[in-house]
């Protein structure tokens, strides 16, 4: 493959800006400054691409990937209030078609998978797949069995005019509960809750099915290992 046409792929922009960025003397492959836009390269045997003097790792298939929220960013590629969360991953990402398994509010935080591959997004937002999803949940008014077992039972959206109900309720204390879902309605978890005479203060999402944002900090991104994906079935 030429060069700049690796660039290209890689997200770095357009075919001509690629190429001006290869003659200006701006890439580095395996250790040596090539400046010929033309130049061949193997993606499946180069260990290392520096652009700009900075380490670009290689995009080798699609990307899949983890970030771990934080409140004031809109999952949207066109936000209208808050900053988009893919100004949160490297710009070249941008150039990729990356996007959201899902999304989460503006002020929710937490657990968001995103992606180039179509279908990991089909398969973990299909109601059939029944991938589990579980909020960490600030209520406002002290949490009482009542509402445990309302949510439990089943609330109803009277938008949607539908009855939904959580598939585990774990109580952490008088004000903090996790609750687990497997459908994905829009505003899901504050309605439910609303709908149960009470209040979300604030909104956590810390799993996905069986992935779980441990350490991850507020803003950073990380790639899902192989295992982490076998376990959706990718």
């Amino acid at each position: 493959m030429e060069l700049y046409r690796l660039l290209h792929e890689q997200g770095f922009g357009g075919r001509k800006a690629c190429k001006e960025l290869v003659e200006a003397g701006l890439v580095e492959v395996d250790g040596e400054v090539v400046d010929n836009a033309r130049a061949r390269v193997d993606p499946d045997t180069l260990e290392t691409l520096l652009v700009d003097g900075e380490p670009w790792p290689l995009v080798r298939g699609h990307l899949y990937l983890m970030l771990n929220k934080p409140g004031g960013y809109e999952t949207s590629h066109k936000p209208t209030y808050y900053p988009s969360v893919f100004s949160l991953l490297p710009w070249q990402y941008g150039n990729l078609d990356v996007n959201a398994v899902g999304r989460l509010d503006a002020d929710t935080t937490g657990l968001l998978l995103l992606t180039t591959d179509g279908q990991f997004v089909h398969a973990l937002t299909s109601p059939k797949k029944q991938v589990g999803k579980v909020y960490r949940v600030t209520i406002k008014h002290p949490i009482g069995q009542e509402l445990v077992d309302q949510l439990l039972a089943g609330v109803l959206l009277k938008d949607d005019d539908v009855v939904v109900a959580a598939d585990a309720v774990d109580v952490l204390d008088p004000h903090t509960l996790d609750m687990t879902l497997f459908q994905g309605k829009y505003h899901q978890v504050k309605r439910m809750v609303a709908a149960a005479g009470n209040r979300v203060e604030a909104l956590h999402r810390i799993r996905i099915g069986e992935l779980a944002l441990g350490e991850l900090a507020p803003g950073q991104w990380r790639h899902l290992s192989a295992t982490e994906l076998a376990s959706f079935g990718f």
